[in-house]
């Protein structure tokens, strides 16, 4: 009699795919169907608000509208054309998605000889009946047929490699060409700019912090921007945003409305006063305490403390010339004495406020000093530690970026400057040494939420048997072979999974901006995607031991080899959970997001809600914006269904058929919006979405080594074990290949290269001023009042 495969004790059947396909099936059909006929209503009046968003704001880098056939267009367009209309960033994320597309039609392919091979295994139990006739528990232990396995195991391995290796060589070569050329709608400042952090109060002056870098870098500096602190000037900027926003509401009603003052609240209580006539004469008062606020900030800004004069009457800048000959001539000393034992004791030269002083800042402070003290102290406005340095070479930048500018960690500390469209202003000014305590406290927290992310994941995979949770609340059990039963074990784990990972997403992303304070969306981005894919590496171990880590973590202390082999013999259990999760993922998200319906319905409930006549011109504009995609969203799902597909494609070849229909369905569907609907609101050259996301990958590919080595273990075929240990070694020295010859140099632009592109193009002198001033403080962002015109109203102007 043939052994009994004890991967699962249960009949795995096929009710709660078949139902799940169904219902993505249908939804995908009516989301479709709507697409289409909005789509052919908007192409007849040329309305480009929900198919067509980018013609308002960047038509330039957009095909034609309402093309034809727009699968085959989006399939066709070339790579050159897609890379100069989406960017970098979105360039990468889509070859991403194609080089998921490419594994998963390899896989498929081997899945054609794998699963025949499979089906006509001797293994016989309950493992191997249903869905899992399909999959390596059907092959008897010590079975010849494994053979064939660990050899469709080397191709599919060689594949991703090779995949790997080519796409970094592409990658490679436009990173290089962004760094130096950067992208055509990002301000070109951004590329020749710094960020400081920790700035001393002795450098906290814009003036100070130039002559520093200038005797550094000498005539390379275009500016410098100090980051002030002025909470009463930011908080009169969003009153006067809010006052404004109501002033156009109030002047869009077709009556005259009234508001209430001098009560608790503006719509009771109080005096009633004509509505518009009271938000102007608030706009008026705001506008003026700005613009005496405003006169403040160069006053607190050079209303710092004297610096002292060293001894002897020389400057911080003498002192970094004394250094650098110091260096210039302990270089020369060495070359003189090449091949001798040299010993060479260089004096340290340190650059303090006691060798810092300057006469005309000095002049400039007495101005105003113990007149405005009080206005300056009640405002509460003062310099802060981030400072933004802007050069007119790209070779300068780049030294200043790359090198170490004091000898102390805890000192001046320099980095490249962030796309000023992504900046968060309001956590600009927070200290960067508060900011790597705060980032230590939450990895404890993320890290302590990882090992109790079990309970809530096991509530989830408890929802796949709903007969057992009817029992323990004394309710009467029904047939698990109806279809509906099948089509409510199915769908509702993956609904519940997905609503506790949106809801985790959240905490990350509002954790980064609230506590942690990151000065940029691209580093949110970049901290919700480490975060964000390791809790959802979690999700995958905990959902296939059944979120019993708890229950099995004495016999794992025990013996630690036990944690693999325990996932290895549980993974072809979980299998039909992933099935209906990427075909979740794959059908039905494509749907939604091709047909924009949640768009088109919450635009339709607030015309609904809101008379058209109140609709102002802001919100007009608003609507005409491109949504956006948040890579610290989408990647680590797209990562999730990778891993699914590469741990599964040996023991349940399958799954490939449902990674390729994800991977080739998301790839389409996603370069259709980004050609045409969605449009990232800053560039950061293929960093979140390539460069930073390569770790996973490749640990991708170790799991998926070390799981198959465990599972030809526990099949009793040693040969195969063994031989499997091949791709695990070559992967190894592929990863540290890589790693050290091309990843390592992608970080920053080689000042080799960027003297070439100063010498070929010229040193640039043209800058945009304000590019890094902050917003309360930029006079060009003072926003007027919006009047709506009575022509742009109709049954178009929101969708």
């Amino acid at each position: 009699m043939a052994p009994i495969d004890s991967s699962t004790d249960v009949v795995v059947g096929w009710s709660a795919i078949w139902m799940t396909g169904i219902v993505v099936g249908v939804q995908f059909v009516l989301c479709y169907a709507f697409f289409m006929i909005k789509r052919s209503n908007d192409e007849r009046n040329k309305v480009f608000d929900l198919y067509e968003t980018r013609q308002h704001s960047l038509g330039h880098r957009s095909p034609p509208p309402f093309q034809p056939h727009w699968y085959l267009k989006a399939y066709q367009m070339s790579d050159s054309e897609t890379l100069r209309c989406v960017g970098l960033d979105s360039y990468m994320f889509l070859r991403l998605l194609r080089f998921g597309a490419r594994l998963t039609a390899l896989g498929t392919g081997l899945s054609i000889i794998l699963i025949p091979i499979y089906s006509t295994g001797t293994a016989r139990g309950n493992s191997t009946e249903g869905f899992n006739k399909l999959t390596l528990a059907r092959v008897e232990h010590g079975d010849k047929r494994m053979a064939i396995t660990v050899v469709a195991w080397y191709i599919f391995i060689g594949f991703i490699l090779r995949e790997l290796h080519n796409e970094w060589k592409s990658f490679a070569l436009l990173r290089q060409q962004y760094l130096a050329r950067g992208d055509e709608d990002v301000p070109k400042e951004f590329r020749y700019s710094i960020l400081c952090e920790q700035v001393p109060e002795w450098l906290q002056s814009e003036k100070r912090l130039k002559k520093y870098f200038d005797r550094l870098f000498p005539e390379k500096v275009a500016q410098t921007t100090i980051c002030m602190e002025m909470s009463c000037l930011d908080k009169l900027v969003e009153e006067r945003e809010k006052v404004l926003n109501n002033l156009e509401r109030a002047d869009a009603c077709a009556h005259h409305p009234k508001v209430s003052i001098g009560g608790r609240c503006s719509c009771c209580w109080g005096e009633k006063v004509d509505a518009i006539e009271h938000y102007r004469t608030e706009l008026s008062r705001l506008n003026t305490s700005i613009c005496h606020e405003r006169e403040l900030v160069p006053l607190a800004a050079n209303h710092v403390r004297h610096l002292r004069k060293c001894d002897g009457n020389s400057n911080a800048l003498d002192v970094i010339s004394m250094s650098m000959s110091a260096i210039s001539e302990g270089i020369q000393q060495l070359q003189t004495h090449d091949g001798q034992e040299f010993t060479h004791s260089m004096p340290l030269i340190e650059c303090n406020e006691s060798h810092f002083s300057f006469s005309d800042d000095d002049e400039e402070q007495d101005i105003g000093e113990h007149i405005n003290q009080i206005d300056i102290n009640e405002s509460k406005i003062s310099p802060s530690s981030t400072a933004f340095v802007t050069f007119t070479s790209l070779r300068a930048k780049q030294a200043a970026a790359q090198c170490a500018l004091t000898p102390d960690r805890t000192s001046m500390r320099v980095f490249h400057a962030p796309d000023p469209r992504s900046v968060l202003w309001e956590n600009i000014n927070f200290p960067l040494s508060m900011q790597d305590t705060a980032k230590f406290g939450m990895k404890v927290v993320w890290i302590v939420g990882i090992l109790f992310w079990a309970i809530p994941v096991s509530v989830v995979n408890s929802l796949a048997n709903l007969n057992s949770i009817m029992q323990s609340l004394n309710i009467k059990t029904v047939d698990s072979s109806k279809p509906w039963y099948g089509f409510l074990s199915g769908l509702l784990p993956v609904i519940a999974l997905a609503l506790l990972l949106d809801a985790l997403y959240a905490l990350i992303v509002l954790t980064a901006k609230r506590v942690l304070k990151l000065k940029s969306l691209s580093d949110v981005d970049a901290y919700a995607t480490y975060w964000y894919q390791l809790y959802q590496f979690a999700n995958l171990w905990l959902i296939v031991i059944g979120g019993s880590i708890f229950n099995q973590f004495q016999s794992f202390l025990n013996d630690p080899q036990s944690i693999v082999t325990t996932i290895a013999n549980a993974m072809i259990g979980s299998s039909v959970f992933f099935v209906n999760m990427t075909l979740t993922q794959s059908i039905g998200k494509c749907a939604l997001d091709i047909s924009q319906l949640q768009k088109f319905v919450i635009a339709l409930l607030m015309r609904l809600w809101r008379s058209e006549s109140t609709i102002t011109q802001r919100q007009m504009d608003r609507a005409k914006i491109p949504e956006t995609y948040q890579w610290g969203y989408e990647i680590p799902q797209i990562l999730f269904i990778l891993m699914i597909v590469v741990l599964y494609c040996p023991i349940v070849p399958i799954m490939e058929v449902f990674g390729l229909i994800y991977f080739a369905g998301r790839y389409i569907t996603y370069k259709h919006q980004f050609l045409h609907v969605n449009a990232q609101t800053f560039e950061g050259g293929g960093n979140a979405t390539w460069l930073s996301i390569f770790v996973f990958i490749i640990s991708i590919i170790y799991m998926a080594e070390a799981v198959f080595i465990a599972y030809m273990g526990l099949k009793q075929s040693p040969a195969s074990a063994a031989f499997a240990f091949v791709p695990l070694v070559v992967t190894f020295v592929f990863h540290l290949d890589l790693r050290y010859k091309t990843i390592t140099y992608l970080q920053n632009l080689p000042l080799q290269r960027a003297a070439a592109i100063d010498v070929k193009e010229g040193e640039c002198s043209d800058f945009n001023r304000l590019i890094y001033l902050q917003p309360s403080l930029n006079t060009c962002l003072d926003e007027q009042f919006h009047v709506v015109d009575s022509n742009t109203r109709g049954p178009d102007a929101v969708f």
